[in-house]
């Protein structure tokens, strides 16, 4: 009967939970329940109308939703039928592996064919009548799927790229090919690739067809509806083996997570440069001399692999501490980025130099708090949004691993750095949330 029959509620894209939440009455109409959704919103569902929402933001819904379904129903335009290569040319194109997919313009058609390495050639399974959301094109080259990956840099920017994927290939290779072609850091390589597999699958799309079973007749569907069952097809079945304990790579957390990005001559540079540039608008600013142990400090850093060799000076300290003691929080964000990359230097965190860096985390929590109460009073700027809480939260967390000096400051600031961190918890900057979680498990860890 229509009161027992389910109801369906259309989403723009993937569900991915379904939670369920206690009602806010005794009025025995039911539970309430919360989606979420693969377009990043949380939708929460009741039985109860006086919450029901606006009639417009039930509209957008059915709208999105709708246009969703005509996007992923639709098939593939002519424009990308054009494009496939013609299957009454497919004998020319060799498979790489026993069961990839390909898709072919068969007549005008989108069809799906599956390569047969026994019969050494392909088998046609049945009409595409979906569009792959993922596939794109980069530099004129056609993938399977286009991915976005972000990079950070030197000064807490993100380098946006996008790396191209096609169904059958070894993630790994085209990581590789990826981190040479934009000179990246070899480092990446197993991250990418194991992206790559999680937005793809780890086996990648494949339609359960036994090689041997003949071809099509065309009828089927792309995504295997009509496909006979395994036994039918003489398919084996797999032996799946049980799955080993999991391992994660980030719990549990050991020792502390630093942002050392940027300890390099030319990022430092740059922060000198920044450095310089206020100076010369401020009245409380630094010396010739100053400068001069600004420019020699920068030197010292950028050699990391001699910090076992090289020291910091009191005087270069100084320089860096009038700073961030005397200029605001429009300017100050330099002195902080070249004060999170000197905390890591062993000698400039000494266990006698805890004095100089409680000092120091006093003052950059000042600046810290100061952005966070700007921000509320809606008179936030671009360094007090970013910059301000970025790079002084970078340097609570490196602080936890500098020298004994440094450890016993972050120690002794622990709690209120731990405020001024969930402060900006939810900021709309990712490299900022990221400051902020990474400074709160080093507080945390200390407190």
């Amino acid at each position: 009967t229509a009161a027992t029959e389910p109801q369906v509620l259309p989403h723009p894209g993937t569900v991915w939970s379904v939670l369920p939440l206690p009602s806010p009455t005794d009025d025995g109409m039911g539970s309430d329940f919360a989606t979420a959704c693969n377009d990043g919103c949380v939708r929460v569902y009741t039985r109860d109308p006086s919450r029901r929402a606006d009639e417009s933001l039930i509209r957008q819904l059915e709208e999105a939703a709708s246009e969703m379904k005509a996007k992923t129903s639709g098939g593939p335009s002519a424009e990308e039928i054009a494009r496939l290569p013609k299957w009454e040319m497919n004998s020319l194109q060799q498979g790489r592996s026993e069961g990839q997919v390909q898709v072919f313009n068969k007549g005008g058609r989108a069809i799906a064919a599956q390569w047969s390495a026994t019969a050494g050639t392909w088998i046609e399974v049945g009409e595409v009548t979906g569009t792959n959301q993922n596939a794109g094109t980069i530099d004129g080259v056609q993938y399977d799927h286009v991915f976005p990956i972000e990079i950070d840099v030197a000064g807490g920017g993100v380098q946006k790229l996008q790396i191209g994927y096609n169904n059958g290939e070894n993630p790994f290779v085209t990581a590789q090919k990826f981190i040479d072609d934009h000179m990246l850091d070899q480092n990446y390589l197993a991250e990418i690739a194991d992206y790559i597999q999680k937005r793809v699958g780890d086996q990648g799309p494949t339609i359960g067809m036994a090689g041997g079973s003949g071809s099509g007749s065309g009828s089927g569907t792309h995504g295997g509806a009509g496909a006979p069952p395994a036994a039918a097809s003489g398919a084996v079945p797999m032996e799946v083996s049980p799955p080993p304990a999991p391992e994660y790579q980030h719990l549990p957390m050991r020792g502390y997570k630093t942002f050392e990005a940027g300890a390099d001559a030319k990022s430092l540079s740059r922060i000198v440069a920044k450095c310089r540039e206020f100076n010369a608008s401020l009245t409380t600013n630094l010396t010739d001399s100053e400068l001069g142990h600004l420019d020699s400090l920068a030197s010292t850093l950028a050699s990391t692999n001699r910090y076992h060799a090289t020291s910091v000076s009191d005087a270069q300290l100084a320089a860096l501490a009038k700073m961030l003691r005397f200029w605001d929080a429009e300017r100050a964000f330099p002195a902080l980025d070249l004060a999170r990359l000197a905390v890591l230097h062993p000698d400039a965190a000494r266990a006698d130099r805890g004095g100089y860096w409680t000092e120091s985390a006093g003052r950059a929590l000042a600046l810290l708090e100061g952005a966070a109460e700007s921000n509320a009073a809606r008179r936030g700027t671009k360094a007090t949004e970013v910059a301000v809480p970025m790079l002084a939260l970078r340097l609570f967390a490196n602080a936890h691993r500098g020298g004994a000096g440094s450890a016993r400051a972050a120690a002794s600031v622990a709690v209120r750095a731990l405020g001024g961190a969930e402060s900006f918890a939810t900021s709309s900057n990712k490299n900022v949330r990221l400051a902020a979680a990474t400074a709160a498990q080093g507080g945390r860890a200390r407190a």
